[in-house]
C-alpha cells in the first residue's frame, strides 16, 4: 500500500493511504493571471480605498500590493507575478 503524507500547517500532518484519497473538485477551477498589469500607488487611488485591505509583498526593495477583493471575485483566485526577479503567486 503507497502512503501520501499531507501537510496542512506547521507541526500538523495527515497520513491518508492512497486508496483512502480520492480528490472530488467541488468547483471549476479559474485560469491564473499572469503578468499583471500594475499601477502606482497615486495611480491606484482610483481602485483602491484607503481603508481596504491589501496583501503587500516586498522583495529586493520592490513592493507589490494586491487588493484583497480582486484576489476572491468569481473569476480570479491566484496571481503569478514576478517581483524582485522572483516568480511569484498572490492568493487570499
Amino acid at each position: 500500500m503507497k502512503w501520501f503524507l499531507l501537510l496542512f500547517w506547521p507541526g500538523i500532518s495527515l497520513l491518508v493511504s492512497a486508496q483512502e484519497f480520492n480528490p472530488t473538485r467541488v468547483a471549476p477551477a479559474f485560469e491564473a493571471i499572469t503578468n499583471p498589469e500594475t499601477a502606482t500607488s497615486r495611480e491606484a487611488e482610483k481602485w483602491v480605498k484607503d481603508d481596504e485591505l491589501v496583501l503587500g509583498v516586498t522583495i529586493a526593495n520592490q513592493s507589490r500590493a494586491y487588493p484583497i477583493n480582486m484576489l476572491t471575485n468569481p473569476t480570479r483566485e491566484i496571481i503569478n507575478d514576478t517581483l524582485g526577479g522572483r516568480s511569484i503567486a498572490a492568493t487570499w
